[in-house]
């Protein structure tokens, strides 16, 4: 059976630069200084020499602050930032709305993700072609080459038997999340939904950011990971931090500028259309591409809008498929009780999107 209302937004937790929540979030996005530089852990530092720009990673992060310790030896680090957003808004929402246990057990998880943990990844692979041989591989390591890795963990470790599904998209990855996970909840699929984004920092995505060249080097090569419980109208006493009318993922056939410039423009006119909202009733714009080759063209379609517009990446720096989930903790984190927010992102392979919310007093 579908569902009416727009789906809520009723906890969200982030861990960036900044550190962890959205207090925190919000001291950054205000600040006038440049970006912390917060090294990266002590046995990766000398594999950073040479990379061009600044890295920055989550300060002092360990998993054991956020989770039991007993079986954490192996995971990687991005589902270890998955695990500990998805831990503290799971203990957080139940503190504030009291959730019982089997109200958890239904909900899914929809994680956006360029491609898991590409450090799990290649170090597999070298380890195998340097002469360990495939039998002489971990078993245990494994799964973290998988996509699917952190949102499946995320899912086991809490017990969830709801949906569970890893998109990836880019820079948009969590847009399409959202998208997905709304979906579901609209077409009685899915009850509630811990939705977001993860990017983990390792010498492996910094050398590939600025291999391609496509974030400025101004820009410092960053990780994050923020998760948000999405819930139908109706299904728990917690107050909406957010509704989400609309959030529409499209693809540019024309990749020049005008291109991506003209498929952008379409899916925020369609996001508004749906939301019923007037492009001069917009509030907040939160724009995904500045600070890239991209940021032309996401700014000739947003040329219509005068609101103020909050920049996630000269804030918290290159955090790639958590972008669209920091745009969304962003929008929560500065706007006011009635905002209406746009959060727009184009991706190099073609991928446009835009969702629209709607500020809430849970805020």
């Amino acid at each position: 059976m579908s569902r009416t209302g727009a789906p809520r937004i009723t906890d969200i937790s982030v861990l960036s630069v900044a550190g962890l929540g959205t207090d925190a979030l919000r001291e950054r996005l205000n600040a006038a200084d440049g970006l912390p530089q917060n090294p990266p852990p002590e046995a990766d530092a000398g594999d950073y020499v040479g990379i061009p720009g600044r890295i920055s990673a989550v300060p002092s992060f360990r998993i054991t602050d956020y989770v039991p310790k007993k079986g954490t030896k192996n995971i990687d680090r991005t589902t270890a930032l998955g695990l500990a957003v998805s831990a503290t808004l799971k203990r957080t929402l139940t503190e504030r709305a009291g959730i019982t246990d089997d109200s958890w057990l239904s909900t899914g998880v929809a994680m956006g993700s360029t491609v898991g943990s590409l450090r799990s990844s290649i170090e597999l692979d070298s380890r195998v072609i340097e002469g360990a041989g495939i039998d002489l591989v971990n078993p245990a390591q494994f799964p973290n080459t998988t996509m699917n890795c952190c949102a499946s963990q995320i899912a086991i470790w809490h017990r969830f038997s709801g949906p569970n599904s890893t998109l990836a998209n880019g820079n948009l990855s969590a847009v399409s999340a959202l998208q997905y996970a709304a979906r579901l909840i609209s077409r009685g699929h899915g009850q509630r939904m811990l939705v977001g984004g993860v990017e983990e920092l390792s010498p492996h995505t910094a050398w590939g950011i600025r291999s391609k060249k496509i974030v400025h080097e101004t820009v410092p090569v960053s990780e994050a990971a923020a998760v948000f419980a999405l819930e139908p109208e109706g299904l728990s006493e917690a107050p909406a931090l957010a509704t989400v009318p609309a959030c529409a993922v499209g693809f540019a056939p024309d990749r020049s500028a005008a291109g991506y410039s003209d498929a952008l423009r379409r899916v925020i006119t369609g996001v508004l259309r749906q939301a019923g909202v007037e492009g001069t009733a917009v509030d907040l714009v939160l724009p995904g591409s500045e600070s890239t080759v991209l940021a032309a063209a996401e700014q000739a379609a947003l040329a219509g809008f005068a609101a103020p517009r909050v920049d996630v990446r000269k804030a918290l720096g290159e955090c790639g498929s958590a972008t669209g989930a920091l745009q969304v903790a962003a929008a929560l984190a500065v706007g006011r009780p009635g905002d209406t927010a746009l959060i727009t992102g184009i991706d190099i392979s073609g991928a446009v999107g835009a969702a629209v919310l709607r500020i809430g007093a849970g805020t």
